[in-house]
């Protein structure tokens, strides 16, 4: 991918977090829903790790903005960590069409866009290499798509990508059925790690109303990832789960993501899925880390979303420096 840089790599935490609300495609569409198990399910689940309850904090947008575009295809947006100490990219998986333009939006400080080695994800790759360098809040970089092979990306500061900050670009689907898809491994790693266990129920109680956030990327491959990489890439989907579960108004029936739709309403930043595991851990309510969504499995129940998860935070649906007119893609998975 060709890259073109913009922004100011040298903004302060005093500069405002933005968010312009532009459309991105990579939503999935899956089954499940409600069922008789239902109640008891959320009652154990709130019991386990505390109901979910409303941000205070919300984000302005500024006065300027910047402009990314693509002369011949859509542009769709990457939240670069939703907020300082939550080392996700959101969404975490994108489809794109050859053409398109890839926005990286930085909302928090000291970190970098890194295109990675699919064998060795934290390892910059020498092949048609990109990286933004470091940067910090409100910087943009963006990226022109010129092929559809899937492409993973990084977080260059040293432990931000051993502790689940990468992110993948047209990600590899399976067909239906496989062992080896999002959905299959989930309860599978989950049935060998309470800390999975309560990640998984977690997501599915604040997904419990909201079906195509709880199965988003259910579809995709995990069989091409390294093993050491499993935990970590359904720790991000779990995230971009919640995070739809907790904006549902930027999430379509057919699972495609536009957070446009939000209009100026604030985005909901849920806190990091890990935090759920911590508590877990010490028997304690919700979880205390901040982040940007989680994500359940189609082999645990999975429900819909309430409007809000625990210990969140808003994000100006009209923050990030980026505006943009995007045609969203629907990610099928």
């Amino acid at each position: 991918m060709s890259s073109a840089v913009t922004g100011t790599p040298d903004a302060t935490s005093t500069a405002m977090n933005t968010y312009s609300t532009p459309a991105y495609g990579s939503g999935s569409y899956g089954g499940g829903g409600g069922g008789s198990g239902y109640q008891s399910c959320m009652q154990m689940c709130a019991a386990s790790y505390g109901a979910p309850t409303m941000a205070s904090s919300t984000w302005s947008a500024p006065s300027a903005t910047t402009t990314a575009t693509s002369s011949s295809g859509c542009t769709h947006t990457v939240i670069v960590a939703p907020t300082q100490g939550v080392l996700r990219y959101v969404p975490f998986a994108i489809n794109a069409s050859v053409g398109d333009t890839i926005a990286f939006v930085w909302n928090a400080n000291k970190h970098t866009v890194t295109k990675s080695s699919e064998l060795a994800i934290c390892n910059k790759t020498s092949d048609l290499p990109f990286a933004s360098g470091v940067q910090n809040k409100s910087f943009v970089f963006t990226q022109t798509v010129n092929d559809t092979n899937t492409t993973y990306y990084y977080c260059g500061v040293p432990g931000h990508c051993q502790k689940g900050m990468f992110g993948i670009l047209n990600p590899p689907n399976a067909l239906m059925g496989s062992n080896t898809t999002v959905s299959s491994m989930m309860p599978v790693m989950a049935s060998n790690s309470s800390n999975m266990t309560a990640m998984v129920q977690y997501t599915q109680m604040v997904t419990a109303n909201n079906t195509v956030a709880g199965n988003w990327g259910g579809s995709i491959d995990m069989s091409g990832m390294p093993p050491s990489s499993y935990q970590y890439m359904l720790e991000n989907v779990m995230y971009t789960r919640t995070f739809l579960a907790a904006n549902p108004e930027v999430l379509s029936a057919d699972g495609v993501i536009d957070l446009s739709s939000a209009g100026t309403t604030p985005l909901i930043v849920p806190k990091d899925i890990t935090a759920v595991a911590t508590n877990s851990s010490t028997s304690s309510g919700s979880p205390t880390t901040g982040a940007t969504g989680s994500s359940t499995s189609s082999g645990v129940s999975s429900s819909s979303p309430s409007a809000s998860t625990s210990g969140t935070r808003s994000l100006g649906s009209s923050s990030i420096l980026v505006s943009v007119v995007v045609a969203s893609l629907a990610f099928v998975l």
